[in-house]
């Protein structure tokens, strides 16, 4: 979890797709100050812990929905799009998109150290996380970021 982590996940508008961000907690830690956040409860778990549930046409629909409006609406690249990353709601029927380790504001120019992971960009990261989910197969989570390529999926 990192500064930036907080400030653009808890400055990003209500969104029924991205798990909300409940508050920031200082806390006393072996006399030390500790940072951190707490966000709402998603109960359903992720679709990394529950491989047997099934993947909604929906849920996709709803992926692509919540990386458009981050991409597009937000100015804001995610760069960890993977089922583990993505919880379900059983009550609203829905995914709520999780952990903005590796955000990335779009919108503004580049910090001294920084850079923006083309590698990891959110639609590619949605087209390998849907072809896990829906073949149950995990082997490419080991392939680093920068030798996925999806035309080695054989989709068509």
């Amino acid at each position: 979890m990192s500064w930036k982590e907080m400030n653009l996940w808890m400055r990003l508008p209500p969104h029924p797709n991205i798990v909300l961000f409940d508050r920031i907690v200082v806390d006393e830690f072996q006399g030390r100050h500790v940072v951190g956040f707490t966000s709402s409860c998603v109960p359903g778990g992720s679709l990394e812990d529950n491989k047997r549930r099934v993947f909604r046409l929906k849920w996709l629909q709803q992926l692509i929905k919540v990386i458009d409006d981050l991409n597009l609406r937000y100015g804001i690249a995610h760069q960890d799009i993977a089922p583990r990353n993505l919880l379900v709601d059983d009550a609203r029927d829905s995914i709520l998109l999780c952990d903005f380790n590796f955000v990335f504001d779009i919108k503004r120019p580049l910090e001294e150290g920084e850079r923006y992971l083309d590698d990891r960009n959110d639609v590619k990261g949605d087209i390998f996380t849907t072809y896990e989910i829906i073949t149950r197969d995990s082997n490419l989570r080991g392939v680093p970021h920068e030798e996925q390529n999806p035309d080695h999926l054989h989709l068509g």
